[in-house]
């Protein structure tokens, strides 16, 4: 069923969001419940089932599956405007990945792994794109509903964390936790049949009929430029399986059913502070949001490329570093995706996420596959280094255009 009219939904909400964004939010919840739980131990379980540069295998599923997953949030957004249907795609999305992520637990070889996440990360590609298109037709305030958004995801993120963490202090295997991730998936699955289909020719965002502006809808060079600048700083990122990785040299080695918790302060963080950075961004603009989340990021590394023993101090420095990632993530990820939807028109928002997901996706390929190599063939100085001077340069790059003229040109 096509929902004629989105009015009704902006004008009923629930903590500031309308109702249709709240249930994809939860079904976000549940399904970062099924894959934080899977999350917070998989790169100890790769690390267990690799015997031979486990850093650089580590980065190899890290990279060929984010590329996968965010290639197919290209095709799938571009399919999405093609056919006028956004559900379908995020149905099948949501139901692959959470059928499949859980059965990693009984692989016998990183193949295996490699082949169950790359499912999982399928199902991420088709759904993601839509989903974000369908949040920005509900949103009242565009930057307060990707921002809640993301809370929700990550309250999802914080609860399966800390659930790894239990059955982890409880003795459970690896496998048993990852299996268990099935239950939370199975409940996002039902929720998000729930939420229908929109016509964005249907909608009336300014109290007038839309009928397609050729300025608003057509996504010119300077939107092009943007995907390409916010795909780079996606390449520059780091990827917290490499800080999970990291961190066993900041504990004791009696301790390593911390690293959950660790993740989880990340989430915590994240989940207070997306909200309030989408609401701030939507007041003084995007670009400080995003320069403050990648300045932290530098800091991050930097600190991180230099050697250190298991101390008191080391410990307290990890969990600095974490609560740092997770105001990193806060300040890029949401308030990247409320950039798009500024530059995009309603006809064509799905394509500019797809166009978003795709420079992402090729953009990073090589990312976690060049960050494990140099972890695994020099050190860890050498690979935090690398991703040290590329934040620099895209920091730079990014304080220095003026995304005022790309917008007002679009």
């Amino acid at each position: 069923m096509i929902e004629k009219d989105s009015s009704n939904y902006k004008r009923n909400l629930i903590l500031g969001v309308s109702v249709p964004v709240f249930i994809m939010g939860l079904v976000s919840f549940f399904t970062d419940v099924s894959s934080e739980m899977i999350q917070s131990i998989l790169p100890l379980f790769i690390i267990d089932l690799v015997e031979k540069n486990p850093t650089f295998i580590l980065g190899l599923i890290a990279g060929i599956t984010t590329a996968l997953a965010n290639i197919l949030k290209g095709v799938s957004g571009w399919m999405s405007d093609k056919i006028n249907k956004r559900k379908p795609f995020v149905v099948a999305g949501y139901t692959v990945s959470n059928l499949s992520k859980p059965f990693i637990g009984f692989s016998p070889s990183w193949e295996f792994v490699l082949g169950l996440k790359a499912t999982d990360r399928f199902g991420k590609g088709l759904r993601t794109s839509s989903r974000d298109t369908l949040i920005s037709y509900y949103a009242v305030e565009k930057g307060k509903a990707f921002g809640m958004h993301r809370a929700m995801d990550t309250l999802g993120a914080v609860v399966g964390s800390l659930l790894a963490f239990l059955f982890l202090f409880w003795a459970w295997s690896y496998s048993e936790i990852i299996f268990f991730s099935i239950f939370p998936g199975l409940c996002a699955i039902v929720l998000i049949f729930f939420v229908k289909e929109v016509d964005p020719t249907k909608m009336d965002e300014t109290k007038l009929k839309y009928h397609g502006e050729s300025k608003v809808d057509k996504i010119d060079r300077n939107f092009i430029k943007l995907i390409i600048i916010l795909g780079v700083i996606e390449f520059a990122s780091l990827d917290i399986a490499f800080l999970q990785v990291r961190s066993r040299d900041y504990i004791f080695s009696g301790l390593i059913f911390l690293i959950p918790v660790f993740y989880l302060l990340t989430n915590i963080v994240y989940m207070i502070l997306s909200p309030i950075m989408g609401s701030l961004s939507d007041k003084i603009g995007r670009k400080p949001i995003i320069v403050s989340g990648l300045s932290i990021l530098l800091v991050s590394t930097i600190f991180l490329a230099f050697p250190i023993e298991s101390s008191t101090f080391s410990l307290i420095s990890i969990i600095i570093i974490y609560a740092f990632y997770g105001f990193y993530l806060a300040s890029v990820d949401p308030i990247s995706r409320a950039y798009i939807a500024d530059l995009a028109g309603k006809n064509k928002r799905g394509r500019a996420y797809g166009y978003y997901y795709l420079s992402v996706g090729i953009i990073s390929l090589g990312e976690s596959l060049l960050f494990g190599l140099i972890y695994d063939l020099f050190s860890f100085f050498w690979a935090f280094l690398y991703v040290s001077i590329l934040l620099l340069i895209c920091i730079i790059v990014f304080i220095i255009t003026d995304f005022s003229k790309i917008l007002h040109k679009a």
